[in-house]
């Protein structure tokens, strides 16, 4: 292998430098750069991910037997997702022997960076190797990837085993694919990891391979016989054997909460309005991944625009290209990129009016696809003896790349910004909260409470989306952190504290916390400040009237109810000791 990578280096530099290859690969830097730039500083840390990591601290601590069976929560539904994200972050945590927050985040940056040079290979199986360099270079410098790469989510690495899905399918389609089991085998890894990641992959994902094998009609019995598809079931089984495995012991709970899921994901608005969302945030989200610029409020200008100059002339270049395409192979690209589309579009229309940025991941480079049509449109039939198709084409990527790499200096300095004041950052949209708050305010808030806390318990008080994270810090550093409502009867010697915003003027607790504490001192960490409280002279040793639950809170009420690998066990386990 090491001797073939030598040849073909030789080969390289004897026949003249590839400049266009050295450009490329000096684009894929750069945006690997942009991705790791402050990656432990600039981390976002919120609810989700604190939950992600007090499971894998579990695993540290305890071992094996504390993975759970299943994963996260489909928002806003009580179903739990496949266990494939949370393996990823335990390999993480394993090989670095460290639970810290952007540990867990480096499957996601792994991923995201690994998608560049699968997207290029996909490409390739459509576009010339020029234009395959020039469409992944400009999804490589896409605002919203280098975003969702940032930080540790279910749904980040949908891109990467999206892309890795339609090149596995069609490689095994492929005449010429000299390992065709091997590439059965990879389609169903990519399948089992990409359903389990997001729910909506879980429904569309099984929906666009069915059609695009029922449009291939004999090619499907040509390509499939009973060993890729006896290998496709047994390795799509084997990652969900865990979720079978969930739901025996819990007696198909998980499976009833899918129903439910399914049900309570309907909109109350009529098919008319969902349709027209619908179209408004597809064109919104593909204006912000193919330009980086975020619209704001209502105004539905850059939407419009970009279904006009993007999406509707390429899906019907899209269908005219497939009409007329006679290599097989090039065909099959074609109708994987349209089901696609048609797919995502129609299965978003029931849930129109809660889509949000993370839905667009699993066709994050479709955008990028598009463009590339439109542009060979202009290379193909714009006059060329002025050279205005290439002129044409060029403007295209030359915009999208400058949008894209001005969004994420924008993003960039706002960050930056928080560092040193309190900020109302506008281009942080894939969370609710937009404070600028990230990992490097967290930290030093908890260093601060850490070192300013004798005793081995903390209570403090916090905006509800940082209470988790709060606490998951300052339990690596040693400290037990309760919350205010933990205190029964008041003590001038506990430690407590408050965290909140710092653009927020005023220190009100809340009516009750007001009349039991006051602010002795408030320390600034840019966006982020604490303060340390006081307990009134009035409420030593008495009872507090902010005082509900005893230590309860929703993260460990969560874990009680979960199931690990060691309840699979279990059973076993008391046998041999009988």
């Amino acid at each position: 292998m090491a001797q073939k990578i030598c040849d073909k280096m030789k080969k390289w530099f004897s026949d003249g430098l590839d400049w266009k290859m050295v450009i490329f690969l000096s684009v894929v830097l750069f945006a690997i750069f942009l991705r790791v730039w402050h990656f432990h500083d600039w981390l976002f840390f919120k609810m989700d991910q604190a939950r992600d990591a007090f499971h894998a601290l579990h695993i540290l601590e305890g071992g094996i037997g504390w993975i759970p069976l299943l994963g996260p929560k489909a928002g806003g539904t009580n179903l739990n997702l496949g266990p494939a994200y949370y393996y990823f972050q335990y390999v993480a945590v394993g090989i670095f022997q460290s639970a810290n927050p952007s540990v867990m985040a480096y499957p996601d940056l792994f991923f995201s960076i690994l998608s560049i040079p699968l997207f290029y290979l996909v490409l390739k199986r459509y576009f010339s190797r020029d234009w395959s360099m020039i469409i992944s270079s400009a999804y490589a410098l896409c605002f919203l990837a280098i975003e969702y790469s940032r930080f540790s989510w279910n749904p980040n690495p949908l891109p990467f085993f999206n892309l890795l899905f339609i090149f596995a399918l069609l490689k095994v389609f492929d005449g010429n694919c000299r390992f065709p089991l091997r590439w059965t085998a990879v389609a169903a890894v990519a399948f089992s990891v990409s359903t389990q990641l997001h729910f909506l992959s879980f429904l569309t994902l099984p929906l666009i391979t069915l059609i695009f094998l029922v449009v291939q009609g004999k090619e499907s019995l040509k390509f499939l016989d009973w060993k890729k598809i006896a290998i496709f079931i047994a390795i799509v089984l084997v990652f969900y054997a865990p979720f079978f495995a969930s739901d025996y012991l819990t007696h198909g709970k998980n499976t009833k909460e899918f129903f439910k899921a399914i049900h309570s994901k309907a909109s109350d608005h009529s098919l008319m309005e969902n349709i027209s969302k619908d179209a408004f945030y597809f064109g919104e989200n593909w204006a912000i991944i193919l330009t980086g610029y975020i619209q704001s409020g209502k105004d539905n200008h850059a939407s419009i625009l970009t279904w006009l100059i993007f999406i509707l002339p390429a899906l019907v270049l899209n269908f005219y290209l497939y009409r007329r395409e006679k290599d097989e192979k090039r065909k099959r690209f074609l109708l994987v990129t349209f089901l696609w589309f048609v797919i995502y579009f129609l299965s978003y229309i029931p849930i129109a009016y809660s889509t949000r940025p993370r839905f667009f991941l699993p066709m994050l480079f479709l955008p990028f696809i598009f463009a590339g049509y439109v542009s060979r449109y202009f290379l193909e039939f714009l006059p060329k003896e002025k050279n205005l198709g290439k002129i044409a084409a060029f403007l295209v990527f030359a915009i999208i790349i400058a949008g894209n790499l001005y969004g994420t200096e924008l993003w960039f300095r706002e960050i930056k910004e928080a560092q040193k004041k309190g900020v109302y950052p506008d281009r942080t949209i894939i969370l609710k909260a937009r404070d600028g708050v990230v990992l490097w305010h967290l930290e030093k808030v908890a260093d601060y409470i850490a070192g300013n806390c004798p005793a081995n318990e903390v209570y403090f008080n916090s905006i509800s989306e940082y209470n988790r994270p709060m606490k998951y810090l300052l339990t690596l550093r040693g400290k037990q952190a309760f919350a205010f409502s933990d205190i029964k009867a008041g003590d001038p010697n506990l430690c407590t504290f408050s965290v909140k915003r710092s653009r927020a003027k005023s220190n009100k607790l809340g009516d009750e916390i007001d009349r039991e504490y006051s602010v002795s001192k408030e320390t600034k960490f840019g966006a982020w400040e604490v303060l340390d409280l006081k307990l009134n002279d009035d409420f030593a040793g008495k009872p507090l009237p902010s005082y509900h639950r005893g230590r309860q809170n929703s993260s460990e009420s969560e874990d009680s109810k979960r199931t690990y690998w060691k309840d699979v066990f279990a059973p076993w386990s008391k046998n041999d000791e009988d």
